[in-house]
């Protein structure tokens, strides 16, 4: 899973000056009594500490070393290989994941298809951030936010592709795959409205801010109403919700990927829900990034992110390699039949009650079970608003506290891996459990 930077519009825009540059940094909190003069000037003071404070030079100057030593240039070239490095593995998985003997989910199949879309699809904006506004793509959010709703939008195909599969499967179809009360088109026609919808969104806020006092006014108000001041590269609330709606969809990937193994008794694909764990935490890693407000002290973060996606795509091509070779051997066993889970009599199976959560840790995988008797409308209508209060509360939250102004590698990497390790004793847990039934 790719999960790239983000960063606030206004802070490309603003390339007439060091000063305009500055105040593109942070909104200043100021009184409503004060004159437009003097807000200006309190303004840009605010804008310089804001800077400073998060460890912002300039988008992210090429010179700029961090605490390990390493220059921002450094990290960059180190980023760049790493990430194209991770395409031949993710093209192997595609492969052995389309081999007939895989059994994978249509629309399974063609989710992990789209997300090329989301990996080629962001190159033309970064190379528009730079050309355009000199920036990195990290710091110019309606354009990083279009790109990273491509992840989303894969995720969400992922997770319907294995609600089929696992309907398929349970009513006998083995999850070969007919889609019916699927449609693809329907879903990304929702996405793409609820895309625009929120575009819509940034462009009012946009314009609202710069239709002159009664913004600036509003602004001033809505600022002075936290303890600290969001820098102006922090994530949007829309942008948030992509990002976390992201990580929990992959989650739930996760959580379906072992129930497909438990109800087509095909114990492979819960090797897959282990391979993607490494992906998961990859998106922590661009989200940690985002909570430290993209600070150039953290580029090893960026790095971190890198790497976590070289070995998430190849643990993914090992289990799926697993799942085509299972195939073969089960195809072997028993060619007269065409699943696995079939009955000797050609009767369906009995649908199997799937326990993921009931007797383990609890996580937001579980949710893959507990809304399994939803429709796939409202389970995206469910996923939406959990995604948004999360959001709030991401982007709110942080306002609260002193970390994200502070930033600092240990406690950056400490929110990518415990999460992660939790995550792994989960699975875990399950897989004691299924070894001593």
């Amino acid at each position: 899973m790719w999960a790239v930077a983000r960063a606030d519009v206004g802070t490309a825009r603003a390339r007439a000056g060091v000063d305009g540059r500055a105040r593109a940094w942070v909104r200043a909190r100021v009184r409503l009594d004060v004159p437009a003069r003097e807000r200006r000037v309190g303004t840009r003071e605010r804008a310089v500490e804001g800077a400073r404070r998060c460890g912002v030079t300039r988008a992210i100057d090429p010179a700029f070393t961090d605490a390990l030593g390493v220059s921002a240039a450094s990290w960059e070239q180190i980023e760049g290989g790493l990430f194209g490095a991770s395409l031949l593995p993710y093209l192997a998985f595609l492969y052995f994941l389309s081999r007939p003997e895989s059994a994978c989910p249509p629309g399974t199949l063609f989710g992990f298809k789209f997300l090329l879309a989301f990996v080629f699809g962001t190159i033309p904006f970064a190379i528009y951030a730079k050309v355009e506004y000199d920036e990195i793509l990290a710091n110019v959010d309606l354009l990083h936010g279009c790109a990273e709703s491509l992840l989303t939008m894969t995720n969400v195909l992922i997770v319907l592709g294995f609600r089929e599969g696992l309907r398929g499967a349970s009513d006998g179809r083995g999850g070969d795959g007919k889609r019916r009360s699927m449609s693809l088109g329907d879903v990304g026609a929702a996405l793409f409205c609820a895309l625009a919808a929120s575009s819509a969104a940034l462009g009012a806020a946009d314009a609202w801010a710069a239709s002159g006092e009664r913004g600036s006014l509003s602004v001033s108000a809505w600022d002075s109403a936290w303890p600290r001041i969001e820098p102006a590269n922090a994530l949007s609330l829309p942008t948030w919700v992509i990002h976390v709606s992201s990580l929990v969809e992959w989650l739930m990937a996760m959580g379906l990927a072992w129930e497909y193994s438990e109800v087509t008794k095909r114990p492979a694909w819960k090797g897959l829900t282990w391979g993607m764990v490494p992906c998961h935490a990859s998106g922590i890693a661009a989200c940690t990034f985002h909570l430290f407000y993209n600070a150039p002290a953290l580029s090893s973060v960026v790095a971190m992110q890198a790497l976590l996606t070289v070995v998430g795509n190849s643990t993914c091509a090992l289990a799926a390699y697993r799942i085509a070779k299972e195939g073969e051997r089960l195809a072997l066993a028993t060619p007269e039949v065409s699943t696995a889970n079939a009955t000797a009599d050609g009767e369906p199976p009995e649908v199997i009650e799937i326990s993921i959560g009931k007797e383990s840790l609890k996580g937001w995988e579980d949710l893959s079970a507990a809304w399994s008797t939803d429709s796939d409308a409202v389970l995206l209508l469910k996923l939406a608003l959990v995604s948004v209060v999360a959001s709030a509360g991401v982007k709110y939250g942080s306002l609260l506290v002193d970390f994200p102004f502070e930033p600092s590698l240990g406690l950056a990497f400490s929110i990518i891996f415990v999460p992660t390790l939790l995550n792994c004793a989960k699975w875990k847990q399950l897989s004691e459990q299924d070894t001593t039934s």
